[in-house]
């Protein structure tokens, strides 16, 4: 009965057909399949990642690619797995905040040098086997300093997406098909610029058009990591004072019944 309940959701495999058998015997295999498509989304961005086109980069036909995948949902998913694969995991021996300053830098090392990761990895799951090795770290650093395990699940959580869109932007700039692309806070010192300093409507914006233009992606993710590394260690001082820490989900004070 166990092995009915696990098999009757899943899609059966394909029969290999002739052109899958050409394809196994050209010495197409997953890693290979996989590696192909990473370059793809490389050169042409996740839109363009379809089975024709990278059976056709691999010079094999699409339904070769079923001998070794169920459909493109896997072949995302794997590929989203192998890039995940090139993070390197910290060491369980160093400080909280140390582990989670290693996840943040190496999330971004990784992502922005990938075209369209960021997005591939929101649109996804971390069902893989690297990205639930890296999110199982991301625990074990919570856990290891105290947290509670249902916040420890929660705040790996929230890092996770905090993590995602900070690269996200920062990612879309790096690989903007547009020459002239800017990044947002210089397009926004422009118009701040252009509209003057003495702009009645933006008191609080006066003299920011320089100093918005001058910020950096790597500049503004270390800021928004020490600020949310500053909060998290203030959370986890409250768990070594028994009874001070509140249950993850516990409604704020001002918050409506």
């Amino acid at each position: 009965m166990r092995k009915t309940i696990q098999t009757a959701g899943r899609k059966a495999a394909r029969k290999p057909d002739e052109a899958a058998s050409v394809g196994s015997r050209a010495g197409l295999d997953r890693d290979r399949l996989v590696d192909a498509a990473i370059d793809l989304l490389q050169e042409k961005g996740l839109d363009a990642l379809s089975t024709r086109q990278l059976a056709e980069r691999l010079g094999v036909k699409s339904p070769a690619l079923y001998w070794h995948i169920r459909d493109k949902s896997e072949l995302l998913g794997l590929v989203a797995d192998a890039i995940c694969a090139r993070m390197a995991l910290p060491a369980s021996n160093r400080s909280f905040r140390e582990r989670l300053e290693d996840i943040a830098w190496e999330y971004r090392r990784v992502l922005v040098a990938h075209r369209d990761a960021p997005r591939l990895f929101a649109e996804l799951a971390p069902t893989g086997a690297h990205r639930m090795k890296l999110y199982d770290a991301a625990v074990g650093a919570f856990l290891d300093a105290g947290f509670a395990p249902p916040e420890a699940i929660a705040m790996a959580t929230f890092y996770r997406n905090y993590l995602l869109g900070m690269v996200a932007e920062e990612a879309r700039q790096s690989w903007s098909t547009h020459s002239n692309a800017l990044r947002p806070t210089v397009v926004l010192g422009s118009e701040l610029a252009r509209l003057g300093d003495e702009s009645p409507d933006y008191p609080n914006l006066r003299g920011a058009a320089e100093l918005l233009a001058k910020i950096e992606p790597e500049a503004l993710f270390r800021i928004g990591l020490k600020v949310l590394l500053d909060g998290m260690e203030c959370r986890k001082a409250e768990f070594a004072q028994p009874g001070k820490a509140k249950r993850v989900g516990g409604k704020h004070p001002g918050a409506k019944r």
